[in-house]
């Protein structure tokens, strides 16, 4: 999945309270705040005055200049607080000038399917915040760019419209938004509000944004260890710890959740260097960690199978040592190779509660690359991430229901049925998925929500092969000839989609994209599938209706979704069941209306 960030880099990790509150207390307190400003701006010349675009300040005066490329920096820094990128890749990130909409910076990772939004203030007392007009600015351009209306950003932003755009049309992209500032992280009440809105009204249904907040601290801690450059150091303290020393050396136990949230929150996906994916951010597993954690973290041990971390050292101190009971480890070039989701999820779980974090206890494992030969690290890495996992789509398999069906296929059909992960997919014409059956099913069913979660939640209607959803599209009812003849429907809606696509741009382009699974349940409620289970039934005929269906269908979504819910993200509104059930109900309502009219004359 994608994730859009916005990130307010203001007054520090959770894990600095202490230290930032002393900072802003007293003379002191001042001091060490200006000293810090001080060494954050010469780090931030030190590493990006080579890289930062400041041609269109040509004419400016020198503090003018200066202040805008110490924001400009610090956009990138921030983008480099959640990527490897480098310094040039990062600063290559900043949008920062006239019409930029708010936004400064924008990073597009498409293989975590995430985007990077940061909004950036310099501020050399080290005492600001973002102001009520910078916050609603900024959501603004995020709304903007959400309904793709690139005309009213920069040409810095447009540069990047088409890996946005497809970034958008992802329907797992997440997004991560960054305020970033020298400042403090306390935002003013109305000001919070703003963001508080915004949150609200995109993670309505499932989270898809994600607020950061980093400020002064945070920054002085990423340049006093050199972002994304620097190894990175912790101390862990490990309960009913155990040791492997042969043939290579490692250590394992439980820590607190609590302590994996601190680790995330003060390095990011920096922590990750190493693993071939890092956080996949809203997926239905990882919101299964989280819900695991605040609603019954005793059974988070049991539950999830942990984190394990290469370490170019692992040493045990004094303390404790008498004992297995708990351990004390200094560990030295820390990188998780396996967990990461489990990582991530603590984090999210700890900004909605604080409750469960210390209750909840983490397997982790620590090796040590001390005396281990070449390729090991890699090979350890390959390993742990490779190993397969079992998926709810796999207990389908169990089901007798899938037997029948994939033996009535073949026998009345002559079509072959792929039921397990692994099997050979057949061509279209040949045959079809478990996947392609659950999912035209579902969209067959006369209840919209069935739809939605085959857009939005397909593992949901697989949780159970006992109960509903599932035994509602599975079960003894349900023939050869239902299932592939609605496979076909779905084909056919996804193919006239594809085309229309093509004819369409901005907000309708993406109700054709984001809403295919809505149009292709419209698609058959217009169909007559009384008969659609009779062999001797021509169902051709009914096919040649679908593509007019589709454009139809297509048309009437898109004028009530403009008319009714014009300001909704439309990634959240096709997972909202309520206001999709809503627009169902609104374009038949319409199609009955012109129906009476016609008949009328």
């Amino acid at each position: 999945m994608f994730r859009l960030f916005l990130i307010t880099l203001c007054d520090g990790y959770r894990g600095l309270r202490t230290l930032s509150m002393s900072v802003r207390t007293g003379d002191q307190g001042g001091r060490m705040k200006r000293l810090w400003v001080r060494h954050v701006k010469e780090a931030l010349h030190t590493g990006f005055a080579e890289h930062i675009d400041m041609s269109d300040y040509a004419k400016a005066s020198d503090s003018v200049r200066e202040k805008s490329f110490l924001s400009r920096s610090l956009a990138a820094l921030a983008v480099q607080r959640f990527t490897e990128l480098s310094a040039a890749e990062a600063a290559a990130t900043v949008v920062d000038g006239s019409g930029d909409n708010g936004i400064d910076a924008i990073a597009i990772d498409p293989l975590q399917r995430r985007v990077i939004l940061v909004q950036s203030k310099w501020d050399g007392s080290g005492d600001g915040s973002l102001g009520l007009g910078d916050s609603r600015h900024f959501t603004a351009g995020f709304r903007d760019l959400l309904d793709t209306k690139f005309d009213r950003f920069n040409a810095r932003l447009r540069a990047q419209e088409a890996k946005i755009t497809d970034a958008l049309d992802d329907v797992d992209v997440t997004f991560i938004l960054v305020v970033a500032t020298t400042g403090r992280t306390d935002l003013a009440a109305p000001s919070s509000a703003v963001f508080s809105d915004l949150l609200d009204e995109m993670n309505e249904s499932q989270q898809v944004v994600s607020m950061e907040t980093l400020g002064l601290s945070d920054f002085h801690s990423f340049i006093s260890e050199g972002l994304g450059g620097s190894r990175i150091d912790f101390g862990v303290q490990l309960e009913n710890w155990g040791t492997v020393s042969e043939p290579y050396e490692a250590y394992y136990g439980v820590v607190t959740a609590s302590s994996v949230a601190n680790w995330y929150e003060h390095f990011g996906d920096r922590l990750f260097s190493q693993n071939i994916r890092k956080s996949l951010g809203n997926t239905s597993v990882n919101e299964a960690v989280t819900h695991t954690i605040l609603k019954d973290p005793q059974h988070f041990w049991y539950f999830n199978n942990g984190v394990t971390a290469l370490c170019e050292s692992v040493k045990k101190t004094a303390r404790g040592a008498a004992s297995r009971t708990f351990g004390d480890f200094s560990l030295t070039g820390v990188s998780i190779v396996n967990g990461a989701q489990t990582v991530a999820s603590i984090h999210q779980a700890a900004h909605k509660g604080e409750a469960g974090l210390d209750e909840a206890m983490v397997w982790v494992r620590f090796i040590s690359l001390e005396g281990c030969p070449e390729g090991f690290a890699t090979a350890v890495t390959r390993a742990t991430n490779t190993q397969n996992t079992v998926e709810t789509r796999d207990f389908v398999s169990l089901d007798p229901e899938q037997g029948r069906l994939r033996t009535e296929l073949v026998l009345s059909l002559k079509k072959t049925y792929s039921i397990k992960r692994g099997e050979p997919v057949p061509s279209p014409e040949h045959g079809c998925t478990v996947v392609d059956a659950t999912v035209a099913l579902a969209c067959a069913n006369r209840e919209p929500s069935f739809a939605v979660m085959a857009k939005s939640r397909m593992g949901s209607l697989w949780e159970s092969i006992e109960k509903a959803p599932y035994r509602t599209l599975f079960n003894p009812r349900i023939g050869p000839y239902r299932v592939w003849r609605c496979v076909e429907v779905m084909r056919e809606v996804d193919a006239t989609l594809t085309r229309l696509k093509g004819q369409l741009d901005g907000r309708p382009r993406s109700i054709c994209l984001q809403g295919n699974r809505l149009v292709l349940h419209l698609v058959f409620r217009e169909l007559d599938l009384q008969r659609i289970e009779d062999p001797e039934y021509d169902w051709s005929s009914e096919l040649k209706r679908v593509p007019g269906l589709t454009e139809q269908s297509l048309m009437s979504l898109t004028e009530c979704i403009n008319e009714a819910y014009s300001n909704n993200y439309l990634t959240s509104l096709f997972k909202n069941i309520t206001k999709c059930r809503d627009l169902v109900q609104k374009v038949r309502s319409e199609k009955e209306g012109s129906n009476k009219e016609i008949d009328g004359q």
